[in-house]
């Protein structure tokens, strides 16, 4: 298994539901190509985590990277070798982390999500951050975060998108 950790920025602001559309387009393709993800944003900036095979991974990565919605992104982390995913239970979803309130009930004791901006290019804080989120997504829908043994992940609905 392939994982693959990047960050990108918006070039300007897309609504809510703009954003929710382009994560469930982007689920449908993951799901082709046997992807599994998910992705954090605050403040226009997005930390998004990829699963499955090298090529898949890569050519999607290339896709994204070439995207003039975004700029700015850079390939934090990228591993090969792992038995599972860690990201399973969707293609793709998406948890925004505007919100102070939610960011606490997330991330906890980290710092103030203010620091996003610039914490968001240390791969271990975001990979971290990352984790926390999917683990938070999952037990707030009753989904089993564990959910590595799905080679395809699920197309996530709207209320799968955790907002405040």
């Amino acid at each position: 298994m392939y994982m693959l950790v990047f960050r990108s920025e918006l070039n300007s602001i897309l609504s809510y539901n703009v954003i929710k559309d382009i994560c469930i387009l982007s689920a449908r393709n993951n799901r082709r190509h046997g992807i599994s993800g998910f992705m954090i944003e605050c403040g226009g900036v997005f930390v998004q985590i990829l699963e499955g095979s090298a090529e898949a991974v890569d050519a999607t990565f290339q896709r994204v990277s070439a995207d003039a919605r975004h700029h700015h992104v850079d390939l934090l982390l990228s591993t090969a070798g792992s038995a599972g995913r860690q990201f399973g239970a969707w293609a793709m979803n998406l948890m925004f982390l505007d919100d102070p309130l939610l960011w606490r009930r997330v991330a906890g004791s980290l710092s103030s999500y203010d620091d996003f901006l610039r914490r968001s290019r240390d791969p271990v804080f975001s990979l971290g951050l990352l984790s926390l989120a999917y683990q938070f997504a999952c037990s707030a829908i009753n989904i089993d975060p564990a959910a590595t043994g799905l080679k395809r992940g699920r197309i996530p609905r709207t209320r799968h998108m955790l907002r405040s």
